[in-house]
């Protein structure tokens, strides 16, 4: 929010300086009456240039937040962590084991409990759904946790589209 704030500043005071370049008045007469008033209001301009100060300095002393896009376990000499990408990967290797499953994209979340993974997927279209996904969730909670040890907590199945079986057949025109 800061951020957008400092550059429409920016933006308005690079279009007074374009329009006082250009010899436009109205810009110049503004300045010069605000620069005016800061000098005969000595109090106001004082608590002015104290609020901009702060707001200055406050992004200095806002600590950043780290984005931690890691899990960690512990093992007997340390902790090992493992990246949203890697089990992301993980589950899409596990999935395309399935001859059903065309197209799998993995949404990972952590919960106290365990990895919530929610697995936008893709179906061949003569795939009983719910025994497939049955399997899937399985294996793919199977082989999160025998890889990475992290526990899994869910595993929900969006079944997105149905597409017909790959041939060699080129495809017709309608």
């Amino acid at each position: 929010m800061l951020g957008y704030s400092v550059g429409a500043l920016l933006v308005v005071i690079g279009g007074c300086i374009l329009a006082i370049s250009t010899g436009w008045e109205l810009p110049y007469e503004l300045l010069l009456a605000g620069l005016d008033w800061l000098r005969t209001n000595t109090w106001e301009s004082l608590i002015l240039a104290i609020l901009i100060m702060i707001l200055g300095i406050l992004p200095f002393l806002k600590p950043r937040k780290s984005i931690d896009h890691t899990f960690r376990t512990v093992s007997q000499l340390g902790e090992v962590r493992v990246t949203v990408d890697a089990i992301g990967d993980l589950i899409v290797r596990s999935a395309q084991n399935k001859n059903e499953v065309r197209l799998v994209k993995p949404l990972i979340k952590q919960r106290e409990d365990g990895l919530e993974i929610l697995l936008d997927c893709q179906f061949n279209f003569e795939t009983v759904i719910p025994e497939v996904s049955e399997q899937l969730q399985t294996q793919i909670k199977e082989d999160v946790e025998r890889f990475t040890g992290i526990k899994v907590a869910e595993v929900k199945v969006l079944a997105r589209r149905l597409d017909p079986v790959q041939t060699n057949r080129p495809p017709r025109v309608r």
